[in-house]
C-alpha cells in the first residue's frame, strides 16, 4: 500500500536534493544562524531577568492554547517589552517564525486583496500568502517600483494592498531597499511587511532590526522578528499596531487553535533581550572582523569572484549544480568545516550555492581554514 511513497524518494534522489538529518555532527561551525553566539552566552544578572527568572512566574507547562489557559501576565508584560524595545505600539509572540508568517498571512489576506512579494522570500512566507485568498504578484528581487506602480494604477480595483519583503535575505545575505520601499508604499497605498528574521537582533543599535534603524515604524504595517538566529533563542513576534495584534489574537488561526509556547521558551526570549542589551556592540564588532577577514582572505586567494556582495555574516559562494554542490560540502566537511550546500529547489536551478554563516566566535585560525578550503573548490 505504501509502495507509491518509495516512488516519490526516488524521484526526489533522482533530482539531487534528497535529505536525511545526521544527529550531532562534529566541526568547526559555519552553518548555523547563531551570528552573535548569544545562544552560547549565559544571560547576564540583571535585576530585569533576576525577575524573568523568578520560579513564581514560570510554571513548568503551557497547559493550553492563549486564548484559554496559556496566557499570563507574565507573558504580556514581555511583550510590551518587545513592542517598546523595536519601537511599535505592540507586539504578539509566536511559537516560531514559521509559524508567525504563515499566521500573520494567511489571517490578513482576504478576497479583493492583492499582495506583492519579493521572489526570494522564504518558504514561510510563500505558504502564508497560499493559506489566504488574495491575488499574488511576484516582482523582481529588490525591484519593486515597476510592478507597484502597475498594479496600484491599473489592476488594484478593490481591497487592500500588501507589500512583503525580508529585511535582510535568508539565501543572499543582501538587505532590501527598506526606505525606498516604504516611499513607494506610502506613495500608492499599500502596506509594508518586512519579514526580520536575519536582520533582527543583528543589525541596528542592540539589534533592534532594520525598520528600527531606518525609523520606518510609522510606515510598516508589519515586522516579523524571530529568535532563532542572532537572538540565540527561539519563537518569534509579529510588531505593529494594537489593532494588528487584536486582530491576529481574534482570526489568526495558527495563534488560535495551538498551545501558546513554553514557559522556558519565553524565559529564553526574556534572556536573549537582556543578552542584546548587554552584549550587542561587542559582539557586533567581534563578528565584523571575521567578516573582513573572510572576504579579504577570499580575494586574496583568488576566489573573490565566487562570492555575492554582502557585508553581512551570510556569504554565498556560487557552486552551480545540486551534485556539484554536494561534492563542495563534503570536501569542507572532511576539512572539519560545518558549512551547508543549498540545492535547488531550494534556489532556483543553477544558483545553488555553499551558504557560509560567520559568527562572533569564530576565531583567525577557524576562518584562515576556512578561506583555504574554500580556495582549492572554487579553482576546481
Amino acid at each position: 500500500m505504501a509502495n507509491f511513497l518509495n516512488k516519490r524518494l526516488d524521484k526526489i534522489q533522482a533530482t539531487g536534493s534528497f535529505r536525511s538529518l545526521a544527529g550531532t555532527v562534529g566541526g568547526i561551525d559555519f552553518w548555523s544562524n547563531d551570528y552573535l553566539g548569544l545562544a552560547r552566552e549565559q544571560a547576564p544578572v540583571t535585576p530585569t531577568n533576576q525577575r524573568n527568572n523568578n520560579p513564581t512566574n514560570w510554571s513548568s507547562g503551557a497547559t493550553g492554547s492563549r486564548s484559554i489557559s496559556g496566557d499570563s501576565a507574565v507573558y504580556q508584560a514581555l511583550e510590551r517589552r518587545i513592542a517598546d524595545f523595536h519601537g511599535h505600539s505592540a507586539a504578539l509572540v509566536f511559537n516560531s517564525g514559521y509559524t508567525a508568517n504563515l499566521g500573520l498571512l494567511s489571517a490578513i489576506l482576504k478576497r479583493g486583496d492583492t499582495i506583492l512579494y519579493d521572489e526570494l522570500m522564504h518558504a514561510s512566507c510563500r505558504d502564508g500568502i497560499r493559506l489566504g485568498f488574495a491575488r499574488v504578484v511576484k516582482f523582481l528581487h529588490n525591484d519593486l517600483e515597476e510592478t507597484l506602480i502597475r498594479i496600484g494604477a491599473n489592476e488594484q480595483k478593490s481591497g487592500q494592498l500588501f507589500v512583503l519583503t525580508e529585511g535582510r535575505f535568508s539565501m543572499d545575505g543582501d538587505v532590501a531597499p527598506l526606505s525606498e520601499m516604504a516611499a513607494l508604499c506610502q506613495e500608492h497605498g499599500a502596506h509594508l511587511i518586512v519579514d526580520e528574521a536575519h536582520s533582527g537582533g543583528l543589525d541596528g543599535q542592540q539589534g533592534k532590526g532594520l525598520v528600527a534603524d531606518l525609523g520606518l515604524q510609522a510606515e510598516v504595517f508589519a515586522t516579523v522578528i524571530t529568535y532563532g538566529k542572532a537572538f540565540g533563542a527561539h519563537g518569534a513576534a509579529v510588531l505593529g499596531s494594537q489593532e494588528l495584534r487584536d486582530y491576529l489574537i481574534n482570526t489568526c488561526r495558527p495563534f488560535i487553535y495551538t498551545t501558546g509556547p513554553a514557559p522556558a521558551q519565553w524565559r529564553g526570549i526574556a534572556e536573549a533581550y537582556d543578552k542584546m542589551e548587554a552584549l550587542h556592540g561587542e559582539q557586533t564588532a567581534r563578528l565584523q572582523t571575521v567578516i573582513g577577514q573572510f572576504r579579504e582572505g577570499m580575494t586574496e586567494a583568488g576566489a573573490g569572484r565566487r562570492l555575492t556582495p554582502s557585508n553581512g555574516p551570510i556569504q554565498v559562494i556560487h557552486v552551480p549544480g545540486n551534485d556539484a554542490v554536494m561534492v563542495a560540502e563534503a570536501a569542507c566537511r572532511e576539512a572539519g568545516l560545518l558549512v551547508k550546500g543549498i540545492r535547488s529547489p531550494t534556489v532556483a536551478v543553477g544558483s545553488e550555492r555553499l551558504r557560509v554563516c560567520l559568527h562572533s566566535f569564530n576565531n583567525e585560525g577557524e576562518v584562515a581554514l576556512l578561506v583555504e578550503t574554500l580556495g582549492r573548490i572554487c579553482a576546481i
